[in-house]
């Protein structure tokens, strides 16, 4: 798949050019839909250009708004870890306009695909297998994070656009289940040679069973995640350590059922498909001679304005004891440029490994970043078999759970530990913030468990997070208004019809 990343590189100015009119009237294209869409290699070039728009969602932009969210970042300066943000939040505008370019470049391929002559039928149907995977991530996304948006499945001007009524919640999750149902009856069951790491079935197989587990339709879920599981280990296994699961030198491999394609490097950085992410939470003040050790020793400090890791997740009791993951995922005792260890200001090291292309800077990052690893598959494959019948799955789930903990270097529970619905639930909740903290994985698990407030109650009852000790009250607080992100000011403003495109509640 580096190879599809290249050409997305190459053919940067066909797919914006082509692609983004309605998101853009004021930059006219001197190209046609008859110009661009003649042979199968063109196609191939268009779908390049909707896998590049990936890269920017998930390098920081979309990303960062959610990982933003969650818990186990520190309060800092920043609107949306405090639960300050509004309507005009550009993080969450610039979130929304990028998912906003994936469905019109996914658009674009579907209307116009049609019209090329292929000699090899499979090589059309998994292009546009590909085109429906993208746009019903956009959607899941727009579902869930922003509680429904227009459903736009056919390239419109700007003038039809604005005359999309906005649809319901459930609405836009119809719409991603179409989109993901229609990609895994058109794609192969796995990739080889320049292809690897293009989309499969099985990962449509996996964002199904996500969306079905957000809407709270556990049987629907458990039927599309177990297709995945039965594929173990032939197409898909846990990786054998946890820091694999982030290193470059294992990306498209068996843990990584869906992810985004980066090239690092000053070559990757070069053709702008090199990331930035893995620097989020790198301190831009880190001691480069006393740090860099213990960070996997990298050569440079983070950007400006990074994040912290939050006492939420490296406070007492949260890992139990043995947890390798601690020690994978955050480091203290850091000197940041002081002449003193901070021993109560973590860093996170967990994005910090990179093992076949050492980046000299923090934005030539080659590790691929997973929108769904394995584990994630089977730790909500055991969730939603205890909340479907609890005494007659809790062996398989047993199963599932003491794999992860084998990893994490933790001896096995048995079902006196775990000894009714509720008990493996409330640890299944536990294990995903541990496992999964900074991949975009938690906030969305909060919204859909309705622990949201309760989590971010206690997040800020922390004095490391501002919490007064003497007047009892947090600096911060969530909102039920916060359960949704912002729609755009900017989106509202340019609609101008509230019938058509309104404000989430509260904001």
């Amino acid at each position: 798949m580096k190879i599809i990343t290249k050409i997305a590189a190459v053919c940067c100015m066909w797919a914006l050019s082509s692609c983004d009119s309605y998101l853009d009237v004021n930059q006219p294209s001197i190209y046609t839909d008859q110009s661009l869409y003649k042979t199968p290699a063109d196609c191939e070039a268009s779908i390049a250009g909707v896998y590049s728009q990936l890269q920017t969602i998930y390098n920081r932009n979309y990303l960062e708004a959610i990982v933003l969210r969650e818990d186990a970042i520190k309060n800092m300066n920043n609107n949306i870890t405090r639960f300050t943000d509004t309507s005009t939040e550009k993080t969450w505008e610039t979130a929304w306009k990028s998912l906003w370019v994936l469905v019109a470049r996914s658009n674009k391929v579907l209307d116009n695909i049609d019209r090329v002559i292929f000699s090899d039928e499979s090589q059309k149907s998994h292009i546009k297998g590909e085109a429906y995977a993208m746009r019903g991530l956009a959607y899941l996304q727009f579902a869930w994070c922003w509680g429904g948006s227009p459903l736009i499945t056919t390239d419109l001007s700007l003038a039809e656009l604005r005359k999309v009524k906005r649809s319901s919640q459930e609405e836009t999750y119809q719409q991603a289940i179409k989109d993901f149902e229609l990609a895994y009856e058109m794609l192969p069951e796995k990739r080889s040679g320049t292809e690897v790491g293009r989309i499969t079935k099985y990962a449509m197989a996996g964002m199904l069973g996500r969306t079905y587990l957000y809407m709270h339709n556990y049987t629907q879920a458990a039927e599309w995640l177990k297709l995945i599981v039965e594929k173990e280990p032939s197409l898909y296994k846990m990786a054998a350590n946890y820091e694999d699961c982030f290193d470059d030198s294992f990306d498209n491999t068996s843990e990584r059922v869906w992810e985004v394609q980066y090239v690092g490097g000053s070559t990757g950085k070069a053709l702008g498909i090199s990331q930035t992410f893995n620097s989020m939470l790198l301190a831009s003040s880190i001691n480069l001679e006393k740090d860099a050790p213990f960070l996997h020793n990298v050569t440079f400090k983070g950007p400006s304005g990074t994040a912290q890791v939050s006492e939420s997740i490296w406070g007492e009791g949260i890992y139990e004891d043995g947890d390798i993951r601690r020690a994978a995922t955050m480091v203290n005792n850091l000197y940041y440029d002081k002449d003193y260890q901070h021993e109560d200001t973590y860093t996170a090291r967990k994005f910090l490994k990179a093992t076949q292309t050492k980046p000299g800077a923090y934005d030539e990052w080659g590790n691929n970043i997973s929108i769904l690893r394995y584990t994630d598959v089977k730790l909500m494959y055991a969730e939603v078999l205890n909340e479907i019948n609890y005494s007659a799955n809790i062996t398989t789930i047993l199963s599932i759970i003491n794999e992860v903990r084998k990893r994490a270097g933790l001896e096995a529970v048995d079902a006196t530990k775990l000894n009714s619905k509720q008990a493996t639930f409330d640890y299944i909740v536990h294990e995903r913030f541990i496992e999964f903290c900074y991949e975009g994985v938690r906030w969305p698990d909060l919204i859909r468990w309705g622990l949201a407030e309760e989590a971010m109650e206690k997040h800020f009852s922390l004095k490391n997070e501002g919490f007064n000790t003497a007047t009892q009250t947090p600096m911060y607080t969530m909102e039920k208004r916060n359960l949704l992100a912002p729609i755009p000011q900017s989106e509202i403003n340019a609609y101008g019809d509230e019938n058509i495109m309104w404000q989430n509640d509260g904001y």
